[in-house]
This record gives C-alpha cells, sequence and structure tokens, in this order.
C-alpha cells in the first residue's frame, strides 16, 4: 500500500468531504453520517500506512538504506483532553455531554496514538458550535481510555494531519 496514489486520492477525496459536511447543519443526521464516515475511514488508512511505515523502517535497518521524507508516525495534532466525568455524565443518548468542557487541557498527540483512539472508539460524536452552523470537530475515547479521559479534534487539525500525510507519505 504504502500510501500510493489511489490512497492519496481516497484521503484527499475525504478530505474535501469534512470540508464539504462540517459546513452543514449540526442537527443532520445524514452530515453526521458522513462526518463520521471519513474520519473513521482516514484513521483507518493512516493507520495501516503508519503500519507499514514501521516495517519498511524495518527493512531498511537491516538493509543499511536511508529512508526520504517525514514518517507518518512521527507526524503530530493537537488536541483537548478531556477527564472522565462518570458514566452518568460521559454520554446520554449516544451523544457525548458537555458540560464539563471547561476542564480540557490542550495537548499534543501522536498520530498513531490518535488513529487508534478513533479505530478503537468507545465514546464517539460529531461537535456542533452554538455560534457556528455546522460542525467544528469531533471527540473520542477509546475503549482503553473510556474512564480515563477524551479527547476533541477540531477538522481543521484533522485536515492539516491530512494534508501533512498526502504530502509526506
Amino acid at each position: 500500500m504504502v500510501l500510493d496514489g489511489r490512497w492519496k486520492w481516497e484521503l484527499k477525496k475525504l478530505s474535501w468531504a469534512i470540508s464539504f459536511w462540517k459546513r452543514t447543519s449540526a442537527y443532520s443526521e445524514y452530515s453526521r453520517h458522513q462526518l463520521d464516515r471519513a474520519i473513521l475511514y482516514s484513521a483507518v488508512i493512516i493507520r495501516k500506512a503508519i503500519e507499514e511505515e514501521i516495517e519498511l523502517e524495518k527493512l531498511a535497518k537491516d538493509k543499511n538504506i536511508t529512508l526520504p521524507g517525514k514518517n507518518i508516525k512521527d507526524i503530530t495534532i493537537s488536541a483537548i483532553k478531556f477527564p472522565y466525568i462518570g458514566d452518568e455524565c460521559w454520554t446520554f443518548r449516544g451523544r457525548v455531554c458537555a458540560f464539563s468542557y471547561d476542564n480540557g487541557k490542550n495537548i499534543t498527540l501522536k498520530t498513531k496514538e490518535l488513529c487508534n483512539c478513533i479505530v478503537h472508539s468507545y465514546v464517539w460524536g460529531m461537535v456542533g458550535s452554538d455560534k457556528q452552523k455546522g460542525f467544528i470537530g469531533f471527540m473520542a475515547a477509546s475503549d482503553f481510555d473510556k474512564e480515563k479521559f477524551m479527547h476533541f479534534v477540531s477538522f481543521d487539525e484533522w485536515q492539516k494531519l491530512l494534508d501533512m500525510v498526502i504530502e509526506n507519505g
């Protein structure tokens, strides 16, 4: 795979989908579905590329070859980490609750860590904006971290990540 032209094209299409659907009504279930799909699919593609990159690095090391370009696994993304607040508040009818958002802490995540969180998500939700018409990002907590914390990632940050992967992968 190694992010050949076809996989890069898939990531471009998913980034375009995010650009379009994030501007639609935050009350639209179809928009929410399209954003869920774009984030999940792109996370799976990136995670697969990271696995192959790790294998290529092992092979290059054995053959004493230097690989060109940046490593996808070393790319980081800005996020906000929210502490676990108890099951009764963590989700409400399948949606992420919002009343403890002031407790968030700005962090930087490695791409692999965030993709694992998305792929193995226990808590998952799109985040709409009171001030804007559409969606601003998503929140996710993996099965492993579901009783510790969850991450908020803005769509702008996710699309920057996609652009870096497309350019450097």
